[in-house]
């Protein structure tokens, strides 16, 4: 077993060591399977690009992609005059960070895109340019010719790696007669379908030969491990030729790959010490490398690492470089890199623990070292939480991604994949690990004890009980219900006598909001999470051949326990813990309702929801934690569009139009606007209280996790949701949300369920069509609410008159339903 107090450093390490014996597959770079319209060049401008450069100024020009784009860059050069050896291209989601040499990178995290958003040209002739890497999301790109020259480029653009069908082709589609809904709709879609990753195409991060692995211009991955992740004291020797600039590697990382990096640099004749993943973060030490030590390109050195906790000596080919005493960093990983505009190749790698014994060893003349580094290729589709910062998957995501990806891309081979991935990353006693790098395959069986992010693996039960709902795949109900099963009877077993569920390791605790304080002990948000767990997953486990008796029994004592004793009647919600009651969070309060946990008549959804309403709403979106948790408790005064998600769905479950509109109009309709200064067409990680990213340029742009209005529109203003898995039979309830139509197709497994509806003209009757998919059967109400009322009215389903509110219909024809004025009658 691991010790607990490593958590939060050694997950992805133990997710990709249980993972590493799945074999490595080079991928030919550039050559993607599996990706639709992947040979298409997506390009800012069309025809011949002309820059020029002056002694005075450069020649610089920025390209606007409209909306979040990706892929691996490629231009061709027409022509050339004077000096074009400096040409650079810089990336960035938004336009003011081209403000920025970096944009709005580094993105040191993961080998899933390059690690800078500035890539260097030396063009000497015309010719065809393509790079190697992906870069991630971005909307500007800044062409820079600053040689005094001139050069005249087309065909500039990305070769998308992720599917690029027109949204108006997706196999979902929702409109309405509210532009602002379409677009709120359209955003998620596009959203979603940049963190569906395609299997095989990521290109392999490092190049290899048999001289050695080539580095350029890319940060250190960390080594995998439980061994490397948590060591504190270690020797580190490999041999590197400098190519441009110098060299860099990595000690004492965490799994993000900061730690303290350390770069050579023969051009100036210098070796520093940062804090982070580059040389772009916090400086430690810088030091001029004595004479001799290391001066020459092209040329072999002996690097000689000591690392012992605190402290770091550096020693080339026999000579000391540097001696560094550090208190940031007490134990973890190693890398090898190279610094921006540096190229170095490594070879003959060792690494020792404190005794002398070896723990790595590998000559890094061949592929075999990618898995031990994360660097190769993706072996499954795979959902990542985003498409530029981290292009890493996290369990926590899937519960709003994947019912956004199941109503408008119908990606549900990424969400498989994922779900493929993390199904075998749980521990022994339950739970799951919560985040894992794409280019890892499912894993192997490991005993350990450890996790961060408890809520998340709630959150990934319930993302498993819809994707069942939707496939309706026995095989795959049975393959979970045991994982199932195994998470709900540790959450049972962590019991207090109160009957509420009870973190007494408070390292398992955090949230999406990682940069809060961590909570322990009995909180709402884990109590309502394993209670909505707990409910989602019945059907999914009595499918699997488990009885559900003791899990329905469990589920209404802790509905119960947290009615009675975490519900704050003074503030009109549920409050954070069972100890910190001076404030309650936005999320936890939604999930509740969703769990169906207010049980007493006086907590009523109406009034919880009022509640979030007067307490957290300003004019850009609802804050995700009450006045009282943040200036109690020291939280953030940030909005969240996952938290959001959450409070969304429960507006819309309980038929609650103006908490919806509110949510919509505030959060989301201001990021689809297309005259916000942050606009990428898709939606964002957070926000701050004045509606701009919250963490400045780091800030992801398109998070599939703020993608939640796509799955609820469709699910509740199209009204499609399925009432037995698979869509074998569904039903179809629409709330109008004040709108006058809404047309739209929801994907099933056996084919598109088209609705539309409309209120006609001046004399505001319905009229509505829908069809399911053949051999299916459903349920169709009236939408809610009619304009008209049915005491003034009568309704005729394919031209019979009908009573009542709701009809049986079947699937394979269209069903038309007709509101007519009642006929009068005569005396």
């Amino acid at each position: 077993m691991i010790p607990r107090a490593l958590s939060g450093y050694v997950l992805l390490s133990l997710a990709a060591l249980a993972s590493g014996a799945a074999p490595h597959t080079t991928q030919p770079q550039r050559s993607i399977s599996g990706i639709r319209n992947s040979n298409q060049l997506v390009t800012a401008q069309d025809g011949l690009i002309a820059l020029t450069a002056t002694q005075n100024a450069p020649g610089i020009l920025v390209l606007d992609y409209g909306v979040e784009t990706e892929g691996i860059p490629s231009f061709e050069v027409v022509s050339t005059v004077g000096d074009t050896s400096v040409f650079e291209v810089t990336y960035s989601e938004t336009k003011a960070a081209l403000s920025r040499y970096m944009g709005d990178g580094p993105l040191p995290l993961a080998a899933a895109m390059d690690t800078y958003r500035v890539n260097q040209y030396n063009i000497s002739a015309p010719g065809q340019i393509v790079n190697r890497l992906v870069q991630g999301g971005f909307r500007y790109q800044k062409l820079n010719l600053s040689s005094v020259g001139g050069l005249v480029l087309r065909n500039l653009g990305v070769t998308p790696t992720v599917h690029r069908t027109p949204l108006t082709d997706l196999p979902g589609s929702f409109r309405t007669s509210n532009s602002a809904l379409n677009d709120i709709w359209t955003d998620g879609a596009r959203t979603i379908q940049l963190s569906e990753i395609p299997k095989n195409s990521v290109p392999d991060f490092w190049q290899v030969s048999s001289e050695g692995i080539l580095v350029d211009s890319q940060a250190p991955q960390a080594a995998v491990g439980l061994v490397a992740a948590s060591s504190t004291t270690y020797n580190l020797d490999f041999k590197v030729k400098a190519l441009k600039g110098g060299f860099a590697f990595i000690v004492q990382s965490d799994t993000l790959n900061s730690g303290i990096y350390i770069s050579v640099d023969i051009s100036d004749g210098s070796i520093a010490a940062y804090l982070g993943g580059t040389a772009e973060d916090t400086l430690l030490e810088k030091k001029a490398l004595a004479a001799g030590v290391i001066d020459k390109l092209d040329v072999w050195y002996q690097v000689h690492v000591q690392v012992a906790v605190t402290d770091i000596k550096v020693s080339i080919d026999g000579n000391t470089a540097l001696e560094l005493t550090q208190t940031s960093r007490f134990f973890g990983s190693y890398g090898l890199g190279a610094s921006f505009d540096h190229r170095a190749v490594f070879r003959e790698l060792k690494v020792t623990d404190a005794a002398g014994a070896t723990t790595y060893e590998h000559s890094l003349t061949d592929e075999t070292c990618f898995n031990d580094f994360l660097v190769g290729t993706n072996p499954l589709d795979t959902s990542v939480d985003a498409t530029r910062r981290d292009r890493i998957a996290y369990t926590g995501d899937l519960d709003i991604a994947g019912t956004a990806a199941l109503a408008s891309t119908h990606g549900l081979e990424f969400i498989l994949g994922t779900l493929e991935l993390f199904g075998s990353l749980q521990a022994t006693p339950g739970f799951f690990i919560p985040a894992a790098k794409i280019q890892q395959g499912p894993a192997a069986p490991m005993d350990f004890n450890i996790t961060g992010l408890i809520g998340y693996s709630w959150n990934l039960l319930t993302a498993v009980a819809q994707t069942y709902t939707h496939t309706g795949d026995v095989d795959f109900a049975k393959t979970w219900a045991p994982k199932v099963q195994r998470m709900l009877d540790w959450s049972h077993s962590q019991l207090q006598p109160s009957g509420l569920f009870n973190l007494s390791d408070a390292s398992f605790g955090g949230d999406w909001n990682y940069y809060d304080p961590v909570q322990s002990g009995a909180v709402t948000k884990f109590n309502v999470l394993y209670a909505y767990a707990l409910q989602e997953t019945a059907q999914l486990l009595t499918d699997g051949g488990i009885d559900t008796a003791v899990y329905q029994d469990r589920l209404t004592a802790l509905r119960t326990a947290i009615d009675t004793q975490l519900w704050s009647e003074d503030l009109g919600a549920y409050v954070m813990s069972e100890v910190n009651r001076d404030g309650f969070a936005q999320d936890a309060n939604a999930i509740a309702i969703l769990a169906g946990v207010n049980i007493d008549p006086t907590h009523s959804s109406e009034r919880i929801l009022a509640t979030l309403s007067e307490q957290l709403s300003t004019p850009r979106g609802p804050l995700a934690f009450s006045t009282g948790t943040i200036t109690t408790y020291g939280f953030q005064r940030y909005i969240s569009p996952y938290a959001s998600g959450y409070h969304l769905r429960a507006a819309l479950a309980t038929g609650n139009s103006a908490a919806a509109q509110e949510l919509l109009d505030t959060l989301w309709a201001p990021m689809a606007d297309k005259n916000n200064a942050n606009y990428t067409g898709c939606f964002w990680e957070t926000l701050d209280a004045d509606g701009a990213p919250a963490f400045g340029f780091r800030t992801s742009l398109a998070h599939g996790w703020a993608a939640g209005p796509t799955a609820e529109l469709s699910r509740f203003m199209l009204g499609a949701s399925a009432t037995r898995p698979g869509w074998t039979s569904w039903a179809v309830a629409p709330q109008t949300l004040g709108e006058r139509w809404a047309r739209g197709r929801v994907p099933t497994p056996a084919g598109p369920l088209r609705v539309e509806w409309a209120f006609c003209g001046v004399s505001g009757l319905l009229s509505m069509t829908v069809q399911g998919p053949e051999g299916t059967k459903g349920t169709v109400k009236l939408p809610s609410p009619l304009l008209v009322g049915l005491s003034e009215s009568r309704i005729l389903v394919d031209g019979v008159m009908m009573e009542g509110t709701s009809f049986e219909v079947h699937g394979g024809t269209a069903v038309h339903i007709v509101q007519s004025h009642a006929q009068r009658r005569e005396n």
